[in-house]
């Protein structure tokens, strides 16, 4: 149900645009799937439910009811260059990282938060703000290293969704920058 998109090598060429690297990225995600609400009754007004990067959740707004309880199981997604990838020195490049919603279904991804880095630290020197897509560099991560973090995210449930569960879609491309 995720469109998950991993997208190692991108080549943009532009004027405005900075130049990428040609070399391979690795990302894996675990688990493979996003985290799911549960089971939820029906709102008459758009309801928005907040997951944190350490999968509490907590409803924001509205007047949907999440029936499940308890903590969800946040993604965790690991950057790394492979072993000993040299190919156009992917482990001296900086890593950009960006996260973008997949709408059209009930339940859809309104903000994303990223949090607990480890392995790499931030090309700005601190993690980025919420926002409805996040875009990220990571520092150059050495050649046997990997980088990890966790995605949360507010989902917002339409006015009137069906009750029961629903699926949510977003894409996370990675990238090498010169």
């Amino acid at each position: 149900m995720i469109r998950f998109l991993m997208i190692a090598l991108v080549a943009v060429l532009g004027m405005s645009a900075p130049r990428l690297a040609h070399a391979q990225v690795t990302v894996t995600r675990s688990p493979a799937t996003a985290p799911t609400l549960g089971t939820t009754i029906r709102g008459t007004t758009a309801t928005t439910f907040t997951i944190s990067t350490s999968g509490a959740v907590t409803r924001t707004s509205g007047d949907a009811i999440r029936l499940t309880g308890g903590l969800v199981t946040t993604p965790t997604f690991s950057v790394n260059c492979g072993l000993l990838n040299l190919s156009g020195l992917c482990a001296l490049r900086y890593i950009r990282v960006t996260i973008t919603p997949v709408g059209g279904a009930a339940a859809s991804v309104t903000r994303f938060r990223v949090g607990g880095l480890s392995g790499a630290t931030y090309r700005t020197g601190s993690a980025p703000a919420e926002g409805s897509s996040v875009t990220f560099d990571l520092n150059p991560l050495g050649l046997l290293s990997t980088a990890t973090f966790r995605l949360g995210m507010d989902v917002t449930l339409a006015a009137n969704a069906p009750s029961g569960a629903h699926g949510f879609d977003y894409v996370v491309t990675v990238e090498l920058v010169r």
